[in-house]
């Protein structure tokens, strides 16, 4: 009989990545250093010279980060009552915005960092840590002098969320700051080792003198550097540029010669081709403009005696119709300037061109550009503010958020005003914020229950009367809705005086 033998054969078990498996793209690169595909001093150069790039900027810096920061609560302050712990975390946040940089506002060093942002796709902001590892400065950093290396091995770091902590393996670059032959190295914010800022290597027992501070990298896309969002509008970009030298060519080189003299049956004296030849030489520029051409001519001889010559026939002649009239490949530019705006997704207000705009338009514009462009992009940066630089902190209460405009139509907001009140949806201190606002001052609510409550719906339950702090001479129902027409008032006076 044969024998058969068996064998039990384990298979591996079977687990999940618990890294990302995805490959990043770092093959334009020298060494450990990558070099951007687009050299930053070019991109500033071009952005500069152009004659929209620098408006559009502007309104990004202005709509996004120029209207300064805001603190909240996480939770809703209209139904948690305000804790000791909550009042401390919030001065505390208060004090670490206040003196994140001594030179200039907070919101000032996140302004400049998109404006780089906005010119190169790269804003570098480097972020200085105290002795107990806290984040507690921020300086901004020139594009044109960093460069960034390659992705590193996957190390483990920890990540506070809504008090919780997560362990997450992530890979880092190290970035180097370059000038005039001095190099310092610099590790991306949030990683955990030690590195040298000489060096540039991670290791233990680095004197505390010699530890690389962090960089909070803002850029446009995901690969190693970012991109400006106009890159793809480079050509027309120079297009546009020359166009604009060849117009500035035409006054200090254009020849300004608005009529010719034409001669019949004569010749020039010598001595008047000479003066023809430097003046033809000479004429260019504006300080030659619209001047004289004067010949001296001598009739031809015709009959037997010298003294008989044809007659001269002079004829003036103008050239004003072959002169360059305005300036060159206007159309060019102009739709050059609309598709770099499109690039920024702007309307004209924005960046200074509003001829063809009402209020109406005007208020549209404001409002959808809010929407789709500015808002988002504060988010974002919010993500950013509360999730990384300030994660070390572990809030438990307080965030912090960059603050938009109020372009709530005043007149519309009237109208609800007066239809809420008709149907008895409006208490005292749902308007306190709209008086605050019109009187230029911090106005508290009443602190009165009542006051929290609509006045018929008061009425119906304390039978008509109303509480002593909020009484006038008049009856309550009258007070009330005098006051809410009086800020109805007010607020359309206000809608109708921005006209």
């Amino acid at each position: 009989m044969r024998k058969v033998n068996a064998r039990v054969i384990k298979s591996t078990s079977v687990s999940k990545s618990g890294t990302s498996t995805a490959i990043k793209d770092d093959s334009s690169s020298f060494g450990d250093l990558i070099y951007p595909l687009y050299g930053p001093n070019d991109l500033i150069e071009m952005s500069k010279e152009s004659t929209v790039l620098p408006q559009c900027i502007d309104a990004y810096k202005q709509n996004i980060a120029g209207f300064g920061f805001g603190l909240r609560y996480k939770q809703d302050d209209t139904n948690v009552e305000e804790t000791a712990e909550m009042k401390a975390e919030w001065d505390q946040v208060k004090d670490i915005l206040q003196f994140f940089n001594f030179d200039k506002p907070f919101k000032d060093v996140w302004a400049e960092a998109i404006v780089h942002r906005e010119q190169t796709g790269n804003g570098y902001i480097e972020i200085i840590r105290d002795g107990t590892g806290m984040p507690v400065e921020a300086e901004n950093m020139e594009p044109q002098h960093v460069r960034v290396s390659k992705l590193g091995d996957y190390v483990e770091v920890s990540v506070m969320r809504n008090g919780r902590e997560f362990k997450r393996k992530k890979r880092f670059r190290r970035y180097q700051q370059e000038i005039d032959g001095k190099k310092v190295w610099f590790k991306a914010f949030g990683d955990p080792r030690t590195m040298s800022w000489k060096t540039g290597q991670y290791g233990e027992g680095i004197h505390p003198e010699e530890e690389a501070n962090e960089i909070l990298h803002l850029k446009i896309g995901s690969g190693a550097y970012g991109e400006p969002r106009w890159i793809s509008h480079s050509p027309h970009m120079s297009g546009s540029r020359k166009a604009e030298i060849l117009n500035l060519n035409y006054f200090d080189q254009g020849r300004h010669v608005p009529m010719a003299v034409l001669v019949k049956n004569g010749l020039l004296t010598d001595e008047s081709v000479k003066q023809l030849e430097e003046y033809a030489s000479n004429l260019n520029g504006v300080d030659h403009a619209h001047k004289w051409l004067v010949l001296e001519v001598e009739g031809l001889d015709e009959g037997i005696t010298e003294d008989e010559k044809t007659k001269v026939d002079i004829e003036m002649k103008s050239l004003a119709d072959i002169l360059q009239g305005d300036a060159l490949f206007q159309t060019y530019d102009d739709n050059s300037r609309m598709k770099q705006q499109s690039a920024f997704r702007l309307p004209d207000i924005f960046v200074g061109r509003s001829r063809d705009f009402n209020r109406a338009t005007a208020d549209k514009a404001r409002e959808i550009t809010e929407e789709q462009v500015f808002q988002p992009e504060r988010e974002s940066l919010d993500f950013i503010l509360n999730n990384v630089l300030l994660e070390p902190y572990n809030l438990q209460h307080v965030e912090v958020y960059f603050q938009g405009p109020d372009i709530s139509d005043s007149e519309d907001k009237a109208k609800l005003l007066t239809v809420y009140n008709a149907i008895g949806g409006v208490s005292p201190n749902d308007v306190r914020d709209d008086v605050g606002k019109i009187l230029g001052k911090t106005v508290e609510n009443f602190e009165d229950e009542a006051a929290n409550l609509p006045l018929t719906l008061r009425q119906q339950q304390t039978g008509g009367t109303f509480p002593i702090a909020l009484q006038k001479e008049a009856s309550p129902s009258t007070e009330i809705v005098n006051v809410l027409k009086d800020l109805r008032d007010v607020l359309e006076g206000m809608g109708h005086g921005t006209n």
